[in-house]
Protein backbone atom coordinates (compact mmCIF):
# COMPACT_ATOMS: atom_id res chain seq x y z
CA UNK A 1 0.00 0.00 0.00
CA UNK A 2 1.31 3.30 -1.07
CA UNK A 3 1.89 5.42 2.16
CA UNK A 4 3.08 8.36 0.92
CA UNK A 5 -1.08 8.66 0.02
CA UNK A 6 -3.01 9.43 3.45
CA UNK A 7 -5.52 6.68 4.10
CA UNK A 8 -9.33 8.16 4.39
CA UNK A 9 -12.43 6.09 5.70
CA UNK A 10 -15.34 7.55 5.05
CA UNK A 11 -18.21 6.15 7.17
CA UNK A 12 -21.84 6.44 6.15
CA UNK A 13 -24.99 4.17 7.31
CA UNK A 14 -27.63 5.22 4.40
CA UNK A 15 -28.37 2.60 1.63
CA UNK A 16 -30.54 5.45 -0.04
CA UNK A 17 -29.40 8.51 -1.33
CA UNK A 18 -30.87 11.76 0.54
CA UNK A 19 -28.95 14.88 0.77
CA UNK A 20 -26.30 14.13 2.80
CA UNK A 21 -25.39 10.58 0.95
CA UNK A 22 -25.22 13.50 -2.34
CA UNK A 23 -23.00 15.82 -0.30
CA UNK A 24 -20.46 12.80 0.40
CA UNK A 25 -20.62 11.30 -3.30
CA UNK A 26 -19.73 14.52 -3.84
CA UNK A 27 -16.89 14.94 -1.72
CA UNK A 28 -15.21 11.58 -2.56
CA UNK A 29 -15.39 12.31 -5.90
CA UNK A 30 -13.26 15.31 -5.58
CA UNK A 31 -10.78 14.27 -3.29
CA UNK A 32 -6.99 14.86 -4.61
CA UNK A 33 -6.47 11.19 -5.26
CA UNK A 34 -3.21 12.03 -5.64
CA UNK A 35 -2.75 12.75 -2.05
CA UNK A 36 -5.61 10.81 -0.48
CA UNK A 37 -5.97 6.87 -0.88
CA UNK A 38 -9.57 6.54 -0.15
CA UNK A 39 -12.28 3.75 1.51
CA UNK A 40 -15.83 3.61 2.23
CA UNK A 41 -17.91 1.87 4.66
CA UNK A 42 -21.18 1.62 3.48
CA UNK A 43 -24.28 -1.14 3.14
CA UNK A 44 -23.15 -3.38 0.55
CA UNK A 45 -26.39 -2.84 -1.70
CA UNK A 46 -26.43 0.96 -1.42
CA UNK A 47 -27.80 2.52 -4.44
CA UNK A 48 -25.60 6.05 -4.38
CA UNK A 49 -22.46 3.18 -5.27
CA UNK A 50 -22.25 3.85 -8.97
CA UNK A 51 -22.15 7.45 -9.26
CA UNK A 52 -18.98 7.36 -7.10
CA UNK A 53 -16.54 8.24 -9.95
CA UNK A 54 -13.08 8.48 -8.30
CA UNK A 55 -11.29 4.94 -7.21
CA UNK A 56 -12.10 3.59 -3.88
CA UNK A 57 -11.83 0.65 -1.97
CA UNK A 58 -15.71 -1.07 -0.71
CA UNK A 59 -16.01 -2.02 2.85
CA UNK A 60 -19.50 -3.38 3.18
CA UNK A 61 -20.57 -3.35 6.45
CA UNK A 62 -24.69 -2.44 7.63
CA UNK A 63 -24.31 0.15 10.96
CA UNK A 64 -28.02 -0.68 12.49
CA UNK A 65 -29.93 1.68 14.98
CA UNK A 66 -28.17 2.66 18.26
CA UNK A 67 -31.34 1.95 19.98
CA UNK A 68 -31.65 -1.63 18.36
CA UNK A 69 -28.31 -2.68 19.13
CA UNK A 70 -26.70 -0.93 21.55
CA UNK A 71 -25.04 -3.94 23.21
CA UNK A 72 -23.00 -6.79 21.97
CA UNK A 73 -24.46 -6.24 18.37
CA UNK A 74 -23.16 -2.38 18.65
CA UNK A 75 -19.68 -3.49 20.10
CA UNK A 76 -18.72 -6.51 17.43
CA UNK A 77 -19.46 -3.86 14.30
CA UNK A 78 -17.16 -1.43 16.73
CA UNK A 79 -14.74 -4.11 16.85
CA UNK A 80 -15.34 -4.80 13.17
CA UNK A 81 -14.05 -1.17 12.22
CA UNK A 82 -10.79 -0.89 14.14
CA UNK A 83 -10.24 -4.07 12.81
CA UNK A 84 -10.39 -2.66 9.16
CA UNK A 85 -9.12 0.07 10.14
CA UNK A 86 -5.38 -1.07 11.31
CA UNK A 87 -5.53 -3.67 8.39
CA UNK A 88 -5.72 -0.56 6.17
CA UNK A 89 -3.44 1.52 8.18
CA UNK A 90 -6.37 4.28 8.16
CA UNK A 91 -5.30 7.77 9.24
CA UNK A 92 -8.46 9.36 9.05
CA UNK A 93 -11.63 8.08 9.81
CA UNK A 94 -14.52 11.04 8.47
CA UNK A 95 -17.99 9.72 9.58
CA UNK A 96 -20.82 11.15 7.56
CA UNK A 97 -24.46 12.06 9.01
CA UNK A 98 -26.05 11.16 12.51
CA UNK A 99 -25.59 7.53 12.54
CA UNK A 100 -22.16 7.03 11.81
CA UNK A 101 -20.48 8.87 14.87
CA UNK A 102 -21.66 6.50 17.18
CA UNK A 103 -20.08 3.73 15.65
CA UNK A 104 -16.53 5.77 15.12
CA UNK A 105 -16.71 7.89 18.01
CA UNK A 106 -15.20 4.84 20.31
CA UNK A 107 -12.12 4.52 17.90
CA UNK A 108 -10.70 7.86 19.39
CA UNK A 109 -9.49 5.11 21.98
CA UNK A 110 -9.28 2.32 20.10
CA UNK A 111 -6.87 3.76 17.43
CA UNK A 112 -4.90 6.15 16.58
CA UNK A 113 -6.82 7.88 13.49
CA UNK A 114 -7.63 11.27 13.49
CA UNK A 115 -11.67 11.30 13.83
CA UNK A 116 -13.63 14.11 11.51
CA UNK A 117 -17.88 14.40 12.40
CA UNK A 118 -19.49 15.60 8.80
CA UNK A 119 -21.84 17.06 11.02
CA UNK A 120 -24.99 17.43 8.62
CA UNK A 121 -28.08 17.88 10.75
CA UNK A 122 -30.03 19.60 13.72
CA UNK A 123 -31.26 18.77 16.86
CA UNK A 124 -31.95 19.75 20.45
CA UNK A 125 -30.89 16.70 21.73
CA UNK A 126 -27.79 17.36 24.22
CA UNK A 127 -26.10 13.56 23.42
CA UNK A 128 -25.56 15.11 19.85
CA UNK A 129 -25.03 18.68 20.86
CA UNK A 130 -23.06 18.18 23.85
CA UNK A 131 -21.73 14.60 24.04
CA UNK A 132 -20.90 13.18 20.48
CA UNK A 133 -18.75 16.19 19.66
CA UNK A 134 -15.94 15.89 22.14
CA UNK A 135 -14.75 12.29 20.87
CA UNK A 136 -13.85 13.55 17.48
CA UNK A 137 -10.74 15.94 16.60
CA UNK A 138 -12.96 17.88 14.02
CA UNK A 139 -16.50 18.65 13.84
CA UNK A 140 -17.33 19.69 10.44
CA UNK A 141 -20.59 21.74 10.40
CA UNK A 142 -22.72 22.66 7.10
CA UNK A 143 -23.57 25.65 8.20
CA UNK A 144 -23.47 28.43 10.93
CA UNK A 145 -26.72 27.41 11.98
CA UNK A 146 -25.36 23.80 12.52
CA UNK A 147 -22.28 24.59 14.46
CA UNK A 148 -24.25 27.62 17.00
CA UNK A 149 -26.14 24.17 17.72
CA UNK A 150 -23.11 22.63 19.07
CA UNK A 151 -20.45 22.96 21.81
CA UNK A 152 -16.77 23.13 21.76
CA UNK A 153 -13.78 24.22 19.80
CA UNK A 154 -13.54 21.61 17.83
CA UNK A 155 -15.74 22.67 14.93
CA UNK A 156 -15.54 24.62 11.42
CA UNK A 157 -18.06 25.46 9.15
CA UNK A 158 -17.81 24.22 5.28
CA UNK A 159 -20.59 24.07 3.50
CA UNK A 160 -21.96 22.10 1.16
CA UNK A 161 -20.88 22.36 -2.97
CA UNK A 162 -22.24 21.69 -6.35
CA UNK A 163 -20.90 19.59 -8.88
CA UNK A 164 -21.00 21.67 -11.92
CA UNK A 165 -20.58 18.77 -14.15
CA UNK A 166 -24.28 17.98 -13.12
CA UNK A 167 -25.47 20.75 -15.35
CA UNK A 168 -23.19 21.14 -18.10
CA UNK A 169 -26.00 22.31 -20.18
CA UNK A 170 -27.49 25.64 -19.57
CA UNK A 171 -31.45 26.41 -18.66
CA UNK A 172 -32.99 26.89 -22.28
CA UNK A 173 -36.64 27.45 -20.83
CA UNK A 174 -37.16 31.69 -20.57
CA UNK A 175 -38.75 33.29 -17.81
CA UNK A 176 -42.50 32.21 -17.66
CA UNK A 177 -42.39 30.76 -20.93
CA UNK A 178 -45.98 29.93 -22.41
CA UNK A 179 -47.06 32.98 -19.79
CA UNK A 180 -46.79 30.28 -17.29
CA UNK A 181 -44.78 30.74 -13.94
CA UNK A 182 -43.54 26.98 -13.10
CA UNK A 183 -42.38 26.99 -9.42
CA UNK A 184 -40.76 23.46 -8.12
CA UNK A 185 -39.98 22.50 -4.65
CA UNK A 186 -37.65 19.67 -4.34
CA UNK A 187 -37.07 16.86 -1.39
CA UNK A 188 -38.48 14.30 1.03
CA UNK A 189 -42.08 14.52 1.35
CA UNK A 190 -41.91 14.86 4.76
CA UNK A 191 -43.82 17.50 7.49
CA UNK A 192 -40.80 19.61 8.61
CA UNK A 193 -40.28 20.96 5.17
CA UNK A 194 -43.48 22.39 5.06
CA UNK A 195 -44.67 21.47 1.32
CA UNK A 196 -48.48 21.74 2.92
CA UNK A 197 -47.85 26.13 3.76
CA UNK A 198 -46.35 26.19 0.46
CA UNK A 199 -49.77 24.81 -0.97
CA UNK A 200 -51.55 27.38 0.86
CA UNK A 201 -49.38 30.17 -0.43
CA UNK A 202 -50.26 28.85 -4.00
CA UNK A 203 -53.52 28.61 -3.54
CA UNK A 204 -53.87 32.45 -2.49
CA UNK A 205 -52.96 33.03 -6.20
CA UNK A 206 -55.76 31.03 -7.56
CA UNK A 207 -58.00 33.24 -5.13
CA UNK A 208 -56.36 36.62 -6.64
CA UNK A 209 -57.27 34.87 -10.17
CA UNK A 210 -54.22 34.30 -11.41
CA UNK A 211 -54.04 31.02 -12.89
CA UNK A 212 -51.19 30.59 -15.51
CA UNK A 213 -48.86 28.51 -13.16
CA UNK A 214 -47.60 24.98 -12.28
CA UNK A 215 -46.07 24.10 -8.97
CA UNK A 216 -43.99 20.81 -9.63
CA UNK A 217 -43.87 18.66 -6.12
CA UNK A 218 -40.87 16.95 -7.00
CA UNK A 219 -39.92 13.90 -3.77
CA UNK A 220 -41.38 10.62 -2.41
CA UNK A 221 -41.70 8.92 1.17
CA UNK A 222 -39.46 5.66 0.38
CA UNK A 223 -37.00 7.83 3.18
CA UNK A 224 -39.35 8.98 5.86
CA UNK A 225 -42.14 6.89 5.46
CA UNK A 226 -44.13 9.49 5.56
CA UNK A 227 -47.13 8.72 3.20
CA UNK A 228 -50.15 9.56 5.32
CA UNK A 229 -48.86 13.19 5.24
CA UNK A 230 -48.47 13.21 1.58
CA UNK A 231 -52.24 11.76 1.24
CA UNK A 232 -53.12 14.69 2.93
CA UNK A 233 -51.49 16.91 0.80
CA UNK A 234 -53.39 15.18 -2.78
CA UNK A 235 -57.13 15.24 -1.21
CA UNK A 236 -56.10 19.18 0.35
CA UNK A 237 -55.30 19.52 -3.69
CA UNK A 238 -57.77 18.09 -4.49
CA UNK A 239 -60.26 19.43 -2.33
CA UNK A 240 -59.13 23.25 -3.50
CA UNK A 241 -59.75 21.84 -7.28
CA UNK A 242 -55.93 22.83 -7.94
CA UNK A 243 -54.93 18.99 -9.71
CA UNK A 244 -54.41 20.56 -12.86
CA UNK A 245 -51.79 22.96 -11.20
CA UNK A 246 -50.10 20.92 -8.74
CA UNK A 247 -48.23 18.54 -9.86
CA UNK A 248 -47.11 15.70 -7.31
CA UNK A 249 -44.27 14.55 -9.26
CA UNK A 250 -42.34 11.64 -7.36
CA UNK A 251 -38.54 10.98 -7.00
CA UNK A 252 -36.58 12.35 -10.01
CA UNK A 253 -33.15 10.86 -10.61
CA UNK A 254 -32.36 14.14 -12.37
CA UNK A 255 -33.99 17.19 -10.21
CA UNK A 256 -31.34 19.70 -11.79
CA UNK A 257 -32.85 18.87 -15.20
CA UNK A 258 -36.50 19.94 -13.61
CA UNK A 259 -35.11 22.63 -12.19
CA UNK A 260 -33.86 23.95 -15.15
CA UNK A 261 -37.94 23.98 -16.03
CA UNK A 262 -38.67 25.82 -13.67
CA UNK A 263 -38.88 29.58 -12.98
CA UNK A 264 -38.56 29.60 -9.71
CA UNK A 265 -38.22 27.42 -6.47
CA UNK A 266 -39.04 26.79 -3.24
CA UNK A 267 -37.37 25.30 0.27
CA UNK A 268 -39.71 26.25 2.73
CA UNK A 269 -38.43 23.94 5.63
CA UNK A 270 -38.52 24.15 9.37
CA UNK A 271 -34.66 24.31 10.59
CA UNK A 272 -33.48 23.22 7.19
CA UNK A 273 -29.63 22.69 7.95
CA UNK A 274 -28.44 23.95 4.88
CA UNK A 275 -30.51 22.75 1.94
CA UNK A 276 -28.83 21.51 -0.98
CA UNK A 277 -31.45 21.90 -3.30
CA UNK A 278 -30.99 25.65 -2.90
CA UNK A 279 -26.87 25.66 -4.48
CA UNK A 280 -28.71 22.92 -7.28
CA UNK A 281 -31.42 25.60 -8.22
CA UNK A 282 -29.09 28.61 -8.64
CA UNK A 283 -26.44 26.31 -10.41
CA UNK A 284 -28.74 25.87 -12.93
CA UNK A 285 -30.37 29.66 -12.92
CA UNK A 286 -33.25 29.62 -11.03
CA UNK A 287 -33.77 31.89 -8.05
CA UNK A 288 -35.39 30.30 -5.00
CA UNK A 289 -37.71 31.74 -1.99
CA UNK A 290 -36.53 30.26 1.45
CA UNK A 291 -37.90 30.88 4.69
CA UNK A 292 -35.87 32.85 7.56
CA UNK A 293 -35.23 29.29 8.94
CA UNK A 294 -32.16 27.31 9.83
CA UNK A 295 -28.92 27.56 7.41
CA UNK A 296 -31.07 28.33 4.11
CA UNK A 297 -31.18 31.55 4.86
CA UNK A 298 -27.08 32.29 4.63
CA UNK A 299 -27.10 30.74 1.05
CA UNK A 300 -29.13 33.51 -0.10
CA UNK A 301 -27.39 36.13 2.48
CA UNK A 302 -24.04 35.01 0.47
CA UNK A 303 -24.96 34.46 -2.97
CA UNK A 304 -28.21 37.30 -3.66
CA UNK A 305 -29.94 34.42 -6.02
CA UNK A 306 -33.18 34.59 -4.22
CA UNK A 307 -35.70 35.65 -1.39
CA UNK A 308 -36.05 35.05 1.95
CA UNK A 309 -39.10 35.17 3.76
CA UNK A 310 -40.63 35.40 7.48
CA UNK A 311 -40.42 31.86 8.87
CA UNK A 312 -43.82 29.98 8.70
CA UNK A 313 -45.32 33.17 7.00
CA UNK A 314 -47.89 32.19 4.13
CA UNK A 315 -48.81 35.59 3.26
CA UNK A 316 -45.44 36.74 2.76
CA UNK A 317 -44.53 34.10 0.51
CA UNK A 318 -47.76 34.49 -1.21
CA UNK A 319 -46.67 38.08 -1.69
CA UNK A 320 -43.33 37.06 -2.89
CA UNK A 321 -44.30 34.37 -5.40
CA UNK A 322 -47.22 36.84 -6.70
CA UNK A 323 -44.17 39.76 -7.23
CA UNK A 324 -42.62 37.13 -9.30
CA UNK A 325 -45.91 36.07 -11.44
CA UNK A 326 -46.23 39.70 -11.84
CA UNK A 327 -42.87 40.16 -13.30
CA UNK A 328 -42.37 43.13 -10.42
CA UNK A 329 -38.83 41.53 -10.11
CA UNK A 330 -35.56 41.52 -12.05
CA UNK A 331 -35.59 37.75 -12.50
CA UNK A 332 -32.24 38.09 -14.82
CA UNK A 333 -30.37 39.74 -12.56
CA UNK A 334 -31.21 36.97 -9.51
CA UNK A 335 -30.90 34.37 -12.04
CA UNK A 336 -27.16 35.34 -12.90
CA UNK A 337 -26.41 36.96 -9.51
CA UNK A 338 -27.08 33.38 -7.92
CA UNK A 339 -25.44 31.02 -10.51
CA UNK A 340 -21.80 33.68 -10.69
CA UNK A 341 -21.89 33.28 -6.62
CA UNK A 342 -22.62 29.28 -6.54
CA UNK A 343 -19.94 29.31 -9.68
CA UNK A 344 -17.42 30.73 -7.42
CA UNK A 345 -17.67 30.02 -3.93
CA UNK A 346 -19.96 26.28 -4.06
CA UNK A 347 -18.81 24.42 -6.08
CA UNK A 348 -16.78 20.89 -5.30
CA UNK A 349 -13.66 21.67 -5.79
CA UNK A 350 -13.21 24.76 -3.31
CA UNK A 351 -15.10 22.59 -1.14
CA UNK A 352 -12.84 19.55 -1.23
CA UNK A 353 -9.89 21.97 -0.78
CA UNK A 354 -11.04 23.58 2.26
CA UNK A 355 -11.98 19.62 3.52
CA UNK A 356 -8.33 18.54 2.82
CA UNK A 357 -6.71 21.70 4.72
CA UNK A 358 -9.03 20.72 7.53
CA UNK A 359 -7.59 16.81 7.27
CA UNK A 360 -3.50 18.64 6.81
CA UNK A 361 -4.18 20.75 10.01
CA UNK A 362 -5.43 17.34 11.74
CA UNK A 363 -2.47 15.31 10.66
CA UNK A 364 0.29 18.29 11.13
CA UNK A 365 -1.18 18.67 14.61
CA UNK A 366 -0.57 14.40 15.13
CA UNK A 367 3.15 14.79 13.82
CA UNK A 368 4.01 17.56 16.24
CA UNK A 369 2.69 15.52 19.12
CA UNK A 370 4.44 12.67 17.95
CA UNK A 371 7.60 15.08 17.84
CA UNK A 372 7.50 16.36 20.75
CA UNK A 373 6.27 12.69 22.96
CA UNK A 374 9.58 11.54 21.66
Amino acid sequence: MDKEKTNVLFVTHADKKGGAEQSLIHLINYLDTSQYRIFLLSPDNAEYLNEIRTEYEHFPLRLNSIKKKLGFGYLETVFRIKAFVNKNHIDIIHANGWRAPWYTAPLKYLTQCKLVWHHRDYTHLRMFNHVLPRFFDQVICISDFVANSIQGSNKTVIYNGVDPELALTMKSRSFMEDDTLVIGTFGRIVEWKRYHLIIEAVKKLADNKKYNWKLLIVGDTSVDGSEGYLNDMVQKVNDYGLEDNIIFYGYSKKPLDLMKECDLTINFSLNEPFGRVIIESLLVQTPVIVSDSGGAPEIIHQTGGGFIVKDGDVDELFQTIQRVYDQAVDHQELSTRGYTSVMNDFTMSTIARKVEHTYHVLLTQKLQSEVVGG
